[in-house]
């Protein structure tokens, strides 16, 4: 998050023109000098102080971007939206803008407007497969498989080899309890990444733990926990890993601990009981 923040600001001073304000390239510097230390507060204020000195900057749809992403950073989610939907009119990569946004909308539940969101990027870039992957998603959560599969199609006609085609084919094998063949693509996705992605593993501990291999989702389990602790899907995979083991003492626990973080309490109450 840090370097892609700075990378757009080092982008956006390059925009500044001399006739604009050394103060306002000083604040859109020190900004970067923040996040580069991850001060997101500081940084935060440093942005408002640069608009607030030229309010009419042209370069500030950029700033407003960058001050939605940091808010969402620091939890400030109605800000962050204000911020990116702000941002909007006067940006020079809408796309961009509402990539951010649509996911943004997603943390809050809002998942209408982030449908909107992905099917303005598809109509604006129809070959933006990240768009198609994430309103594949959504349309899953609204229980319409035919749309789903209607945009995984598209990743898959656009680039076959994409990460996101991949992890369609993924979901759409867990769909169908199809374990075997999801965990063989995450693995694929795991082996073949350069950067360690927490998603992946635990999908792919998802699949051992529907597959029966306890040992292999509890290594995967162990590699994300300090990631993981607010994620109570997290906790009733492992309470599963820990009840196949016999522990039904660590597995209750688990599983209390996911229902208290928000999880489904009717299908956190069904496994709590089978550690009776």
């Amino acid at each position: 998050m840090r370097f892609i923040l700075c990378l757009i600001f080092i982008l956006s001073c390059f925009h500044i023109s001399s006739q604009e304000t050394s103060e306002y390239s000083r604040l859109v510097q020190k900004t970067a000098d923040f996040l580069e230390r991850d001060q997101l507060d500081s940084a935060e204020q440093s942005l408002y102080q640069a608009m607030k000195i030229d309010p009419s900057n042209a370069n500030n749809s950029v700033l407003l971007l960058n001050l939605g992403i940091i808010q969402r950073h620091l939890g400030k989610y109605n800000d962050a939206k204000f911020s990116l939907s702000a941002s909007l009119p006067n940006t020079p990569d809408s796309v961009l803008v509402l990539h951010n946004r649509a996911s943004l909308l997603c943390d809050i539940g809002e998942l209408d407007s982030a449908m909107k969101d992905y099917s303005t990027i598809i109509s604006i870039d129809p070959t933006n497969i990240e768009a198609y992957y994430r309103r594949g998603i959504l349309h899953l959560d609204n229980n319409d498989r035919a749309a789903a599969e209607s945009d995984f199609s598209h990743v898959e006609v656009i680039d076959p080899q994409n990460m996101f085609s991949k992890l369609s084919k993924a979901l759409l094998y867990k769909l169908d309890d199809n374990w075997a063949e999801a965990e063989k693509v995450y693995t694929e996705l795991i082996d073949s990444s350069k950067d360690f992605n927490n998603a992946l593993y635990l999908n792919r501990a998802e699949c051992y733990v529907n597959l029966n291999q306890a040992f292999k989702a509890a290594a995967d389990l162990r590699a994300i926990e300090q990631q993981q602790k607010d994620n109570p899907y997290f906790y009733i995979l492992r309470g599963r890993v820990r009840l196949d083991q016999y522990d039904k003492i660590a597995a209750k626990a688990d599983f209390e601990y996911a229902k208290k973080l928000g999880y489904d309490p009717v299908i956190a109450d069904e496994w709590i009981k089978k550690t009776d």
